[in-house]
């Protein structure tokens, strides 16, 4: 029998890249994630995505980023639009396609995308969006650029 080493699958997901959060008040929201002494709070500018220009408030703690968002690219492909506070959760792998690939051989199929948007200073990125039967919403994603 093979025994695969996992750190070898470049389709498994790495690391927590960032949290999304669909907030009402934005900026109230970006207040209260500052008052916890972040490592920085910055803008992560998405000019460059398909979706247009967009600047999106952001917090880093612990080396996880919060991104604050008043509407989701996905609201419109859920049952209902999500109604606030953590969105999704975006993983890093470093094969996207193969992902995508090795979850539709096991039945899984992404709701939006793979597609690639860029985020400014943290890079250009293929992104994919997958919900779980509960309603968690994973976003894997692979830096390109």
């Amino acid at each position: 029998m093979t025994h695969m080493d996992p750190s070898q699958d470049k389709t498994r997901l790495k690391e927590i890249f960032n949290f999304g959060i669909k907030a009402k008040d934005v900026e109230a929201e970006k207040e209260f994630f500052a008052a916890f002494n972040p490592d920085r709070t910055f803008v992560m500018d998405r000019a460059k995505s398909p979706s247009g220009a967009a600047q999106v408030p952001a917090i880093e703690m612990g080396g996880v980023k919060f991104f604050l968002f008043s509407s989701l690219a996905y609201d419109e492909q859920l049952p209902a639009p999500h109604p606030g506070g953590i969105s999704h959760v975006a993983f890093m792998v470093d094969d996207l396609d193969g992902l995508v690939e090795s979850m539709s051989s096991q039945g899984i199929e992404p709701f939006r995308g793979p597609y690639v948007v860029d985020v400014g200073d943290l890079g250009q990125r293929k992104i994919v969006f997958y919900r779980s039967p509960n309603g968690t919403i994973l976003e894997p994603q692979e830096l390109i650029v």
